[in-house]
């Protein structure tokens, strides 16, 4: 139920990155560096270190 449709997929495989099965943001993705994931691992490093450096909120 997704809104966004990427322009280079094409029946599950990424035409951007030499027709590999379409995961977002791999390394090459459009969306690589540019957005936050949920699942940590799929950001790059660069990202993942400075959501590590961010304090978490305060609980009441």
């Amino acid at each position: 139920m997704g809104a966004w449709g990427c322009p280079h997929e094409s029946g599950g495989r990424c035409m951007r990155v030499n027709g590999i099965p379409c995961d977002p943001g791999m390394k090459g993705c459009i969306l690589y560096g540019r957005v936050t994931f949920s699942k940590a691992e799929k950001n790059p490093p660069r990202l993942r270190r400075a959501l590590e450096k961010q304090v978490p909120p305060r609980r009441r």
